[in-house]
């Protein structure tokens, strides 16, 4: 007797052919006589079969008998669908040439065509018989996501990484961060000579600079020890920065614009510990004549201290306590201390010291650098969130920069 075998996901059904009919309606009830017509007839009309009317016939003739319940074997299609029995008693080739060749039609068809279709209309291997099978959709998804057909959706998938990419928020450097807070005032303190007016070495009325008046304070106790200036000076109404000043801006102003953040620019001879303690704070400037940010600076480190013209260090569990002149400079060198330390009120404090404008230009560059400061984090934090570190910083005529780092310390 003639057997027939019907293929499902999750059970194989194995029958004669006068059950047919049964299982031919449990595995295709979810499909109407009518839309497997249509399907039908909409796989004929693609391009794959607009040009074998032979397989376009087959299949029409095959979707008729699968719908009908008909018995479908060899010899029976042979005599219906070409007209005439085989000329032996042998099976007939041209049944299953052609049988062959719309199963290779079909499957082309729902690799191009039809690869979005939900149903398909399928012949299994050795069977004359259709059945209808619902597509999975995750495999009408990889059904259509072919080489060919997914170029334009990577390049689009591309571009729009890209964008979305581009318009992340930027993250600051992680030792830059509490400086970018919307609710944080930030300013910049630049170290500045305070100078007098009054006759020069010239006899010329000019501007003067003592070291030991650092601000009005200093210039009204001067008068006191020496009344007779009073009717020869007057105090300055401008200050004096050098290069280091207008250079160390211009790259903190870079980088703050960077992350849409702003500070203010103060002279730290006219600026009060008041002022200081308002916010963040960022000084750039001189060792010497630094009495408000040397005092913050000892106050918050925990192992560091200036004291005349030493640095000293001391206190540490792993590191052995050291002495540092700050005094030792020569033309082509600068020695220069960087710290971020924490400053009352939950604020932060980002100070840059040296002898000359050297070291405070090539630091600043340094710690303004997202490539450089990102590195230095990963290399001497370890996540720690403070730091003081001692550098020599080195160029010809105070020029070409570089650093060579003598000390780092994270607390």
């Amino acid at each position: 007797m003639y057997k027939n075998s019907i293929f499902n996901d999750d059970l194989t059904v194995f029958v004669t052919v006068k059950y047919n009919k049964l299982i031919h309606k449990k595995y295709t009830q979810m499909l109407s006589d009518e839309k497997k017509i249509e399907l039908c007839e909409a796989i004929l009309k693609s391009k794959t079969f607009q040009k074998s009317p032979k397989s376009s016939a087959l299949l029409r003739y095959l979707v008729k008998t699968s719908i009908n319940g008909d018995i479908v074997k060899e010899d029976i299609i042979d005599l219906e669908f070409f007209g005439d029995r085989p000329t032996t008693d042998k099976n007939s080739t041209r049944v299953r040439v052609n049988v062959y060749n719309l199963r290779k039609k079909l499957n082309d068809y729902y690799k191009t065509e039809g690869q979005l279709l939900h149903w398909l209309i399928k012949i299994d291997k050795g069977q004359y018989n259709v059945r209808f099978e619902k597509r999975k959709a995750k495999e009408r998804l990889t059904s259509f996501i072919t080489i060919k057909n997914s170029i334009p959706y990577l390049f689009t998938a591309l571009i729009c990484s890209f964008f979305i990419l581009k318009n992340l928020p930027n993250k600051p450097p992680r030792i830059w961060e509490g400086f970018f807070l919307e609710e944080k005032q930030n300013t910049l303190f630049i170290g500045d000579a305070y100078g007098i007016k009054g006759k020069t070495i010239t006899g010329k009325e000019g501007w003067t600079r003592d070291y030991s008046i650092k601000n009005i304070d200093d210039y009204y106790k001067l008068l006191e020890k020496k009344p007779e200036l009073k009717d020869i000076t007057k105090p300055s109404d401008y200050n004096y920065i050098t290069g280091m000043g207008a250079e160390s801006s211009h790259d903190l102003m870079r980088l703050f614009a960077e992350f849409n953040s702003d500070f203010t620019i103060r002279y730290s001879s006219s600026s009060s510990f008041m002022d200081i303690k308002k916010g963040n704070l960022i000084y750039v400037g001189p060792f010497k004549n630094e009495n408000k940010f040397i005092s913050i600076f000892n106050e918050e480190n925990p192992y560091f201290k200036l004291n005349g013209k030493d640095i000293v260090f001391s206190n540490h569990k792993n590191i052995p306590n050291k002495t540092i002149s700050y005094s030792d400079f020569k033309n082509d060198r600068d020695i220069a201390v960087v710290s971020r330390i924490p400053s009352g009120q939950n604020n932060e404090s980002f100070i840059f010291f040296s002898n000359h404008d050297m070291g405070v230009k090539a630091t600043i560059n340094y710690f303004t650098n997202k490539d450089s400061v990102k590195a230095f984090d990963k290399k001497y934090l370890k996540g720690k969130q403070y730091f003081t570190s001692i550098f020599y910083a080195y160029g010809k005529n105070r020029t070409n920069l570089k650093l060579e780092t003598l000390m780092v310390v994270p607390f």
